[in-house]
């Protein structure tokens, strides 16, 4: 799945942005999450730091045998907008799902885009991402979410498979999570 070769190719064109996959990784991707971590302080949203556990999930599933993953970003005017994180592989040793066939799922991690609401996480996920695993055989995306915001557009997306309440990192919050199952 995962091709040494390829750093970065360019999936899809909507208007002034770019749908980019790279197959290396940068700290720069994440630059979106940052955002968010920032806009959630301003907001006094809640402490949990999506770009901490990012980084330390991406640190930890990097050297597990048999799992790799795949950066996708939205740029435009050569700014990152947008970053979803896809892995693959041997997912069971990152995530339990149950009896799904482990060698045609994906988890779909850290999925974040700047300008939200004008109909972009839609058309990403639905004729970029999703035709891209596609034509490499896999059939499932599990997602997680702790953001309320989001349950609604994944429900349209697929089906809820999950729920479970986790702390924020300072215990301040308790976050209402879900799992969803979206059919490639």
């Amino acid at each position: 799945m995962h091709t040494a070769n390829l750093q970065m190719k360019v999936l899809g064109k909507k208007e002034d942005a770019s749908f980019v996959l790279h197959t290396d990784f940068k700290s720069e991707f994440l630059l979106p999450i940052g955002q968010y971590v920032n806009w959630k302080l301003l907001n006094k949203w809640d402490d949990y730091n999506e770009l901490y556990h990012a980084m330390q999930f991406l640190v930890t599933i990097k050297d597990i045998d048999g799992v790799w993953f795949e950066t996708h970003t939205i740029e435009k005017n050569e700014a990152i907008s947008g970053v979803i994180i896809m892995v693959g592989g041997n997912v069971k040793q990152v995530e339990p799902y149950g009896d799904l066939e482990e060698k045609q799922i994906l988890l779909l991690k850290y999925f974040h885009i700047v300008d939200k609401g004008k109909g972009l996480g839609t058309y990403w996920l639905n004729s970029i991402i999703k035709p891209h695993y596609a034509d490499k055989g896999l059939r499932h995306i599990l997602v997680s979410s702790s953001h309320p915001q989001s349950f609604n557009f994944y429900e349209k997306m697929g089906k809820e498979v999950r729920t479970f309440t986790k702390h924020s990192d300072n215990g301040l919050f308790t976050r209402l999570c879900k799992t969803f199952l979206i059919h490639i």
